[in-house]
């Protein structure tokens, strides 16, 4: 796992900068850039947004940057430019075109990247498929079905769609009701039936793999809302390694941020809504987020198995899996159980 060194911090900030140099950030990207910066390496940008008249940190050409750099620190500082441009929308194309020949010169290659060029063209579907084809979950999906796991991950599907219930697929997750109070997967039912979720295998309940990240709702203490679905995911995306993580936030961002899509795997997400971060303290929780990923021990979607875990305590687990306690208090009306 690609761990976000404070060590890091101040070459990734001049790498951010050279990138959005002559193109520049809104006010909300500024803002973001801030909390984030401060939050992963602990760096105080306030003096290095555009506005300063003194800055201590300048902005570094990519050929300068890529010299310096480890291939950790090339994929992290993309991967902070891909979420800042991520936040904006409409997407200017030149913004656009300025993060990929930046990360082109450091051989950096992030699936969200290809997607928001198609965004920034006004082609959703393009950029939905993009998305998807460099999506964890569809390797995860992939790997099963070559693994001998082909007909319970369809049933999985069919279930979703409603065509039919998954007994085998089913029993598994209605069985962590039985769980004792206070245990990672009691805590995962409570949240199911809290939000009148429908358990996975059962009618329309959702695909077993997407359902992983409720495992992550609880253990992170994030509700199922617009902005405790994109905190959920920036916690992901800096637990994962970048490539696979920043593919999971992107489809998150067009969601709940930049408005590029509504649906997916073609059904309509009823909470989908745009600007979520320009919602009070929000960008602050979700750069408290992403800090709370990164000091994770442990890869939390692909790198522990939830159900061996499940009967443990929760917080027995956030332990074990090095999950910190939130800086920021919660959105109001955010109570994930």
């Amino acid at each position: 796992m690609d761990r976000w060194m404070s060590a890091d911090g101040p070459l990734v900030v001049a790498a951010v900068l050279g990138a959005f140099e002559h193109c520049g950030l809104n006010p909300l990207q500024q803002s973001m850039f801030v909390a984030i910066a401060q939050g992963l390496y602990g760096v105080d940008v306030d003096s290095v947004v555009p506005d300063a008249s003194a800055p201590s940190i300048l902005p570094i050409p990519a050929a300068a940057f890529a010299e310096h750099a480890t291939p950790t620190v090339r994929r992290q500082a993309v991967s902070i430019m891909a979420v800042l441009e991520m936040a904006a929308h409409p997407l200017p194309r030149p913004m656009a075109a300025a993060v990929s020949r930046y990360a082109h010169a450091l051989g950096v290659s992030l699936g969200t990247l290809a997607a928001d060029r198609a965004r920034a063209r006004k082609h959703g579907a393009i950029m939905y498929a993009d998305l998807q084809r460099s999506s964890w979950y569809t390797k995860q999906t992939v790997h099963g079905a070559l693994h001998g796991h082909f007909l319970e991950l369809a049933a999985s599907k069919l279930s979703y769609a409603g065509v039919r219930r998954s007994p085998r697929v089913a029993e598994k997750w209605l069985a962590l009701r039985d769980l004792p109070d206070g245990s990672w997967g009691r805590s995962v039912a409570d949240f199911y039936e809290a939000n009148n979720f429908p358990f996975p295998g059962t009618p329309h309940g959702i695909y077993e793999i997407g359902a992983k990240h409720d495992f992550v709702h609880v253990l992170a203490h994030y509700g199922p809302t617009p902005e405790g679905e994109l905190d959920v995911f920036g916690f992901i995306a800096t637990s994962m390694s970048p490539g696979e993580g920043m593919v999971l936030l992107a489809v998150a961002m067009a969601l709940f941020q930049n408005g590029a899509i509504r649906h997916v795997a073609g059904k309509r997400v009823k909470i989908a809504r745009s600007d979520t971060l320009t919602d009070p303290g929000a960008v602050d929780r979700f750069a408290d987020a992403m800090r709370r990923g990164a000091a994770t021990t442990v890869d939390v979607m692909g790198g522990i198995d939830h159900f061996a875990l499940a009967p443990l305590p929760l917080d027995a687990v956030r332990e074990r899996c090095g999950v910190l306690p939130p800086r920021e208090p919660p959105a109001a009306g955010i109570d994930p159980t």
